[in-house]
């Protein structure tokens, strides 16, 4: 600061009226720099800067109205309005000041600290200290909005002391009393808390209240415990006047991967055992050559557990390991899947619970041929745990089914356009499998299969723009297939649901598996029409249809595909820009009877959000479905004010004609707090699933760690 006077004195000599800026350039360290509209130098030696004065030194900015300067003391002397940066998100402001040379040391008197535009820090006075710790007295501490009334915050801390130490990024508080609208709920000697700009800290995180009538009146107290800069751990013990459960997370982020472990472990009276618990855990690496090393693990220790407290809504659980790798031609994936069934009625030792699956698909342009081709080799295992000597619904078959299948495919596929925009497409494709069957009294112990198939195609998309400047695109297609297979008795594993759609209605087999290929000749009908509108709205409707003229498929009826004529199949989409979202699809039978339906209607406005979707399916006893299934769910949510939202979900069973699920919420959010009070019924009952209301509340004090201040509106003052 010595060198800053010497280099004042100088410019003070040249102009004392004119607006200076002076810097040092030969001091080590960091350099300082003064701008003022006028600067004065007296006899005694003092420094005197006036009218928008301005020092830098660093990543610290000081403003203030005037500044004295006292070269033998090294101190600055100032007066208001005084706004001190450090360039951390920090921020000081004050109507006198005392500091040193460095700006590192001082005493601030009615100061106020806001931190990351956060939280703000009333005081008497803050003294600061090493230009790393601001020590306030008699303060008062709120991420609310203050106004001039004298009205008291929301919320607000009140301290006999609070310590910001600006390098740890941390808040700590002296005889600290938690005040709601000016009245005192608690206190608590000291109290520690992380500052905005600190993203992980270890602590604890907000605390939710849960009542269920299952579980209990109880609270969930999350700690988290940061174990470096690439893992924590939370811990979060949730206890209920019938449950005791801890929970744990685990996160760790790698060079190459990352894993998220959840174990839950509880002890209570209404499940099978006293002590209950359960897994939820997922990981990725990259591994060697481009390829992914990812793993799923999801377990529990009985069928109920994950219902029961609300982990999961799963009634399947699968955990796998999945090594997979995809470039510009090549597509591998190598996956291990355990799955275990939490339904009524399904047993997991005559479930495939064990299922392996080795592919590799090879895209390339063949030369002679033109258009793309894909060469696939893949290697599937379903096995059960029980046995050919198990027969657990005693119809005299056993229910060890174990099945292996390997095969090759090699498909083609290529586009002429032609004549008058005519589209004259070809596909072909052949294949064989291999099968050992074992632990099964039906099937012969080793199959094999071949398969071939040859479609054509001819499309002649249709262009129009109306007046309006929509444009309008109408498309039909014809398509002749024919596939053929060997006569192999081969089990269906993995292509018992069959669903007609436009994505599959020109594909020359449709079976979504492998082990069912879909044969004979057929003509393939279809017509889509597409629009785009000037106004961002787009559109697109299809209808279509499959005539059989030889071969009868493995498909069942509800699946549109069985017959010598399939279901009429109607398919469409509507979208806008950012508010309406509509999808369906809806399969007739040749009687115009419905056979299967799917509807999705979303809507997306400035205050009101909502999705709503609707399914039908069908009565088919080869789907394990002896009476159609029908349902309508709904989730909402509408802004009733800027800061509160109101929430909604709901879903009804037609053919129960009951309610299975219903809740309502409402999140109130603004500058310095954020209230959420949720209530919800599950109406499912079963021997694995018992009916609940819970009910949820969390507070949340905004402005401490990641809790962003930021309101949907301004706050004012009335």
């Amino acid at each position: 600061m010595r060198r800053l006077l010497a280099l004042l004195c100088v410019v003070v000599a040249a102009s004392l009226s004119a607006p200076l800026a002076a810097q040092e350039s030969d001091a080590p360290g960091t350099p300082a720099s003064l701008v003022a509209d006028r600067v004065s130098l007296t006899e005694d030696r003092l420094l005197i800067a006036e009218g928008n004065v301005e020092i830098l030194q660093g990543d610290t900015r000081l403003t203030a109205s005037r500044v004295t300067y006292d070269g033998e003391t090294d101190t600055l002397t100032m007066e208001g309005p005084i706004v001190l940066r450090d360039g951390r998100a920090t921020i000081i402001l004050a109507s006198q000041a005392e500091l040193s040379g460095g700006l590192r040391d001082g005493i601030l008197l009615g100061a106020r600290l806001v931190l990351n535009q956060q939280l703000q820090i009333a005081a008497a006075e803050i003294q600061r200290v090493g230009g790393r710790y601001s020590q306030a007295l008699q303060v008062g501490a709120t991420s609310c909005h203050v106004c001039d009334s004298g009205r008291p915050p929301l919320w607000q801390i009140r301290a006999a002391r609070i310590i910001h130490d600006e390098e740890e990024r941390q808040l700590y508080f002296d005889e600290a009393q938690l005040q709601i609208m000016g009245v005192p709920i608690l206190y608590l000697p000291r109290l520690r808390l992380p500052d905005p700009t600190l993203e992980r800290a270890t602590g604890f995180l907000r605390p939710e209240f849960r009542t269920s009538s299952l579980l209990g009146y109880g609270v969930k107290i999350p700690y988290f415990i940061a174990l470096g800069d690439s893992r924590d751990l939370t811990v979060t013990p949730f206890i209920t006047t019938e449950t005791r459960t801890l929970e744990f997370r685990y996160r760790q982020a790698f060079r190459r991967g990352e894993i998220d472990w959840n174990t839950y472990v509880s002890r209570d009276e209404f499940g099978d055992s006293a002590l209950r618990g359960g897994v939820l855990a997922t990981g990725r690496f990259d591994v060697f050559r481009g390829y992914e090393l990812a793993f799923d693990i999801e377990t529990a220790s009985d069928r109920s557990y994950f219902s029961d407290y609300d982990y999961s809504n799963k009634d399947r659980l699968d955990s796998a390991l999945t090594l997979a790798r995809t470039t510009g031609t090549t597509d591998a994936e190598y996956e291990l899947v355990v799955f275990r069934s939490l339904r009524d009625g399904e047993n997991n030792n005559t479930f495939p619970s064990l299922i392996f699956d080795a592919r590799r698909d090879l895209v390339f342009a063949p030369d002679l041929l033109g258009g793309s081709a894909r060469l696939r080799a893949d290697l599937q295992a379903h096995l059960r745990t029980s046995d050919a000597n198990n027969d657990s619904d005693g119809d005299g078959v056993s229910d060890g089914l174990d099945v292996v299948r390997t095969g090759v495919t090699l498909d083609w596929a290529r586009e002429w356009v032609t004549g008058p925009g005519l589209v004259l497409g070809a596909q072909a494709m052949v294949g064989a499998d291999a099968f050992i069957i074992s632990d099964d009294t039906l099937f012969e112990d080793d199959a094999s299969r071949g398969e071939a198939g040859l479609a054509v195609s001819l499309a002649w998309p249709l262009m129009a723009q109306s007046a309006g400047g929509a444009r309008h695109v109408l498309t039909p297609k014809i398509q002749l297939a024919s596939t053929a297979r060997s006569d192999a008795d081969i089990p269906n594993e993995d292509s018992t649901r069959v669903e007609f759609d436009e994505g599959n209605l020109f594909s020359l087999n449709r079976a979504p598996g492998e082990d069912v290929v879909e044969d004979g000749t057929r003509i393939d009908l279809g017509l889509t029409w597409t629009r785009s509108g000037p106004a961002g709205w787009e559109s697109t409707l299809t209808f279509g249809r499959v005539e059989r003229l030889s071969g009868a498929p493995d498909f069942t009826d509800a699946s549109g595909l069985s017959g010598d004529s399939s279901s009429w199949l109607i398919s469409g989409t509507l979208a806008t820009q950012g508010r309406y979202d509509v999808i369906g699809r809806i399969t007739l039978d040749t009687d115009l009877a419905v056979q299967k339906t799917g509807l999705r209607v979303g809507y997306d406005g400035d205050s009101f959000r909502a999705a709503t979707s609707y399914a039908y399916l069908g009565a088919d006893a080869d789907e394990d479905r002896n009476s159609a299934a029908s349902e309508l769910t709904l989730t909402t949510g509408y802004d009733l004010t800027p800061t509160l939202t109101a929430l909604a979900d709901f879903r009804y069973d037609f053919t129960t004609e009951a309610t299975t699920e219903a809740g309502i919420g409402f999140r109130w959010i603004n500058e310095c707090v954020e209230i959420a009070l949720s209530a919800s019924r599950n109406f499912t009952s079963s021997d694995t699933v018992t009916p609940s209301t819970d009910f949820g509340f969390t507070v949340g004090l905004r402005g401490f760690g990641t809790g962003a201040s930021t309101p949907r509106v301004a706050p004012r003052c009335r």
